[in-house]
């Protein structure tokens, strides 16, 4: 039997083919952004793979629903839910609607909840967003603090022939 060639237009669609089948197969999908933005206006959590798992399972549930309930929420963990419709950015609401709920800011704002796992579903032009929290150490923090140049440092004055001469 003689192998089968196939010309590149033909592999060019088998790829996209499967780039398709593989981008619609899972309607929940991880959300670094949404883990980052979160990072960006709180603090960096661990990210944990099965909290991770957790969010999908979490928008999947709220997608199937059509709802936002906190009724499935895991045991020792914690969450924060946002839903939207035809907004350009819903990563970027999500995180503001959070930081401008007392609840919800209170959440982010724990420092006793060291790992997150965030994810997000969607359904048309309909998303639901998820960020699953557990208790935990935080990441070692990776900033430093530089000596604060702004201040004056004391300066003796040295006169000089009746001049006032300062060192600069």
């Amino acid at each position: 039997m003689a192998p089968i060639l196939l010309g590149w237009p033909a592999v060019r669609y088998l790829l996209l083919g499967v780039v398709l089948i593989l981008s619609t197969a899972a309607p929940a999908r991880a959300d670094d952004g949404l883990s980052g933005a979160v990072a960006a206006a709180y603090f960096p959590r661990y990210v944990d793979d099965g909290l991770h798992a957790i969010a999908h399972q979490r928008a999947e549930e709220l997608r199937a629903c059509n709802c936002l309930e906190h009724d499935g929420m895991r045991p020792g963990t914690a969450e924060v839910l946002y839903t939207s419709t035809l907004m350009p950015n819903p990563t970027q609401s999500a995180v503001a609607k959070w930081i401008a709920s007392p609840l919800h800011n209170g959440i982010l704002s724990d420092r006793s909840y060291g790992s997150i796992g965030c994810a997000e579903a969607a359904e048309g032009d309909t998303h639901w967003l998820v960020c699953v929290l557990a208790p935990g150490p935080l990441p070692p923090s990776t900033q430093f603090l530089l000596p604060n140049t702004a201040l004056v440092a004391p300066v003796a004055s040295v006169s000089s022939g009746g001049a006032l001469v300062r060192p600069v």
